[in-house]
């Protein structure tokens, strides 16, 4: 074997195949970023120049070649976080051409744009991903990826992007952004250009970026173009900035089309256009719903009394086993609900509706009594094999109404919601109104997607006696006013799990599921104004 060969493949193996793109110059405890003085933050522009902080303006070109048909738009872009009267965001287009999908989509842009802005908190960039790739004379180029975990939907492509970072004498130039798969909404191909300058003071911006995507879709193909040059830019603290290529762009033209912007919201709920304004988002403040509910319990009695037409009462405890009779409550209950949110983190609701209850289940007859009874002579009492319990068989309606309110906040995805409710049933056959308090505390996760699961508990606390009455009829058909009391044991507190589903801004629906003691089951669907 040549000595030189085997001297090549020694050191090969000795730096792990690395070493044709090792550079001599590497930072000893460092990165090249750090080395230079550039802050991961620049990286994270190249992905999303809202990210960037203070005020700037940018000319928006955008081309589009739809199977040979090509169409072209222009608009200035304001990122503003101090304006005022809506999200930071505003477009102003060059014509009113633009259809009602296309003006839609700029609003849906603005939005996204506006909230991805202000919750932006960690790195996108993966520091471990940082490599040297090559020199190019007096230019290092290094490689990167960004973040595959933690990332916001809006931004959901990048975790299929590779980056290169060209540092030129030390000063950064530009990051250029290629697909390695396709990304969302069927593009195939996309790359990205993103130039920088660094301005007086340190730091870098955004100055010019163009993106170039290939979408093959429903056998049409559509190559897009996005070109953005920044024309103003000031420092969060009001200063203008400067930057050599500035003073070569030609001035720009007056656009005089339409300007689109979504405001912070209406008068409901308070304090919501600021809550917006820092990239909350809320739903919309007045909604209306129906929904049904259903569960299934055992319940104790521990106590039972009668009195004819205003008589004695009298105390049925020794005629009954109480302690080991038993009753299965199956209560089904369809709702329709209003409700408005009068603050970010406070709901109002009123519910009326209706329910059926099925009550099935034995009343045990005390065991000495029934043997005494059954001892009689036939001549006394003529029930003969007396059971052992006096089954209870039975379904009534009830009349539902009340109100409630609902605490809800949250950090970052973490959701906190309190729910409570006062419900009054009104048994129309028993002549009988229960009054009802349900709390339920419940601790969830927000996706992006507009999808949340949740869990937690649910108390229901009601009135332990039931008093009502029956009028009953004899034979004669003369009416016997039948009073009762009615002292039971429910059961308080069930597990609940749930998910929510945002469809849109309007229309949402939510299931909940009960376990433990009482099972129950709860679908709403609601529409919100």
């Amino acid at each position: 074997m040549d000595v030189k060969y085997f001297t090549f493949l020694f050191l090969l193996l000795l730096t792990g195949g690395n070493s044709i793109a090792q550079d001599v110059n590497e930072p000893v405890n460092s990165n090249y970023l750090i080395a230079h003085g550039i802050s991961p933050r620049v990286l994270d522009a190249a992905a999303s120049g809202f990210i960037q902080d203070g005020r700037f303006d940018v000319e928006v070109t955008i081309e589009k070649d739809i199977n040979g048909e090509k169409k072209s738009h222009k608009f200035l872009l304001v990122y503003d976080p101090e304006y005022k009267e809506g999200m930071d965001i505003r477009i102003i287009s060059e014509s009113d051409n633009l259809t009602k999908k296309e003006k839609k989509r700029l609003r849906k842009y603005i939005e996204l744009s506006h909230y991805f802005s202000r919750n932006a908190r960690n790195y996108l960039y993966d520091e471990s991903t940082l490599k040297f790739l090559r020199r190019e004379g007096n230019t290092v180029v290094l490689g990167f990826s960004y973040q595959k975990k933690d990332i916001d939907q809006y931004l959901a492509n990048i975790k299929r992007l590779k980056g290169e970072i060209y540092i030129t004498d030390g000063i950064l130039d530009k990051v250029v952004l290629r697909n390695i798969k396709p990304l969302k909404k069927h593009i195939v191909q996309y790359s990205k250009t993103v130039k920088y300058a660094r301005v007086e003071g340190g730091g870098y911006i955004v100055i010019w970026s163009e993106e170039n995507m290939t979408q093959s879709k429903k056998k049409k193909v559509i190559k897009t173009r996005v070109e953005q040059i920044t024309r103003d830019y000031r420092s969060p603290a009001g200063a203008e900035l400067s930057w050599k290529e500035k003073t070569n762009l030609l001035p720009l033209q007056p656009l005089e089309g339409d300007t689109f912007n979504v405001k912070l919201g209406g008068p409901l709920p308070l304090m919501g256009k600021p809550a917006t304004k820092l990239g909350y988002q809320l739903p919309r403040p007045v909604g209306m719903a129906v929904f049904g509910y259903n569960h299934d319990q055992l319940m104790d009695f521990t106590g039972l009394e009668v009195s004819f037409d205003g008589g004695q009462w009298v105390n049925l405890q020794n005629v009954f086993a109480l302690d080991d009779s038993k009753v299965n409550q199956i209560s089904t209950i369809y709702l329709a609900k209003a409700d408005v949110w009068i603050f970010p983190f406070l709901n109002v609701m009123a519910l009326a509706g209706a329910g059926i209850n099925d009550l099935k289940g034995e009343l045990i007859i005390n065991e000495d009594l029934r043997d005494f009874l059954n001892s009689l002579p036939g001549w006394i009492i003529d029930i003969p094999n007396l059971p052992p319990g006096l089954p209870i068989n039975n379904s009534v309606t009830s009349e539902v109404y009340g109100g409630g309110a609902t605490l809800a906040g949250g950090a970052g995805n973490v959701i906190l919601t309190v729910n409570y409710q006062l419900l009054f049933t009104k048994i129309v056959e028993a002549n009988t109104t229960n009054m009802v308090n349900i709390v339920t505390p419940m601790l969830g996760y927000n996706f992006p997607i507009g999808f949340s699961l949740m869990g937690g508990m649910q108390g229901q606390f009601y009135n332990t006696q039931l008093t009502g009455f029956f009028i009953l009829k004899d034979g004669d058909g003369n009416e016997k006013r039948l009073d009762y009391k009615v002292d039971f044991e429910p059961i308080k507190w069930n597990g609940i799990l749930g998910m929510y589903i945002g469809f849109n801004k309007h229309l949402e629906m939510s299931v909940q599921m009960g376990f433990g003691q009482r099972k129950s089951l709860t679908a709403i669907f609601g529409y919100r104004f």
